[in-house]
């Protein structure tokens, strides 16, 4: 039977669909989160888990119900991307097995974070650039004049795309999407 270790990051679905990364189980727990409206729990290794509440109300994490299936996965979290483009803003190429998703699933989340601070680079025509978490790409990305290439923490590389018209432009508020550049 598999754990989550206390300090190991976790990403919650809940029942509106919707994918959140929390930085330990102590977070999660803090968070308020109910079992009622969650989905699961998944760990790194792809292991799900349900919230339970015990006779007080304390929310506490059950056991290990088995390995979340690959496909429903990634396909939840493409329909969350559709539906939240203003939570997912990169656009990766998603690999095809379950280990590599995953990895890429729990990147992703930590990057989309309002407060992630990790450094990316930020290249333009004639310089390269250092940012420090996606809001400080965001204006890297609004004051460059050419052509730019952002990469992230983890070496992916993206072509900023900003959609001027439309309904998905105004829930952007002008932030630009990223589009991953396959490798």
């Amino acid at each position: 039977m598999s754990t989550i270790a206390s300090t190991a990051p976790v990403v919650v679905l809940d029942d509106a669909g919707v994918f959140r990364r929390y930085g330990d189980l102590a977070s999660l727990i803090a968070s308020g989160q109910q079992p009622e409206s969650t989905r699961c729990v998944l760990n790194r290794e792809g292991q799900y888990f349900h919230l339970e509440s015990d006779g007080d109300g304390k929310v506490t994490l059950g056991r290990a119900l088995g390995s979340v299936e690959f496909h429903s996965l990634r396909q939840q979290f493409t329909r969350d991307q559709h539906h939240h483009p203003e939570l997912h803003r990169l656009l990766r190429v998603y690999p095809s097995t379950m280990a590599a998703f995953l990895e890429s699933l729990f990147e992703e989340l930590v990057l989309e974070e309002p407060d992630d601070e990790q450094p990316w680079l930020v290249i333009t025509e004639n310089q390269t650039q250092r940012a420090f978490g996606l809001g400080a790409v965001d204006r890297r990305v609004a004051d460059a004049t050419g052509p730019t290439v952002a990469v992230d923490p983890f070496g992916h590389r993206y072509r900023p795309h900003t959609v001027r018209r439309g309904p998905l432009a105004r829930r952007l508020h002008g932030r630009p999407l990223y589009v991953e550049i396959p490798r």
